[in-house]
């Protein structure tokens, strides 16, 4: 991919993951998900690894989050994560694994 069409996907991905509220999955976790599954197709499509790993992991936190509290807070830590892996030109496998360590690690030891 060349530089411009980088770009082009990177503001594509931030404006997709800045219409993500972490406070959106308390108030309407089913119009989350659509949103999330959503930014998972758009990686997957432009083949942003990481992301696409980081959006299937939010989505596994967020069922026990949710049943136990914390939603926003698992939310925001993996968007955060998320939107780092936006400013990096590849990822790869390992450091996908330790971009999830770090929320992991943040949310004490949740996966």
């Amino acid at each position: 991919m060349n530089h411009d069409q980088n770009l082009f996907v990177q503001a594509e991905m931030q404006a997709l993951l800045d219409e993500l509220p972490a406070e959106l999955i308390v108030r309407h976790p089913v119009q989350f998900l659509m949103h999330l599954d959503h930014v998972r197709q758009k990686a997957t499509q432009h083949h942003l690894t990481a992301l696409h790993d980081l959006s299937c992991a939010l989505e596994a936190a967020l069922q026990p989050a949710i049943t136990n509290g914390g939603a926003t807070t698992v939310v925001r830590f993996y968007l955060e994560a998320m939107r780092s892996t936006l400013d990096c030109e590849e990822i790869s496998p390992a450091m996908t694994e330790a971009l999830m360590a770090n929320v992991a690690l943040r949310l004490g030891g949740q996966p």
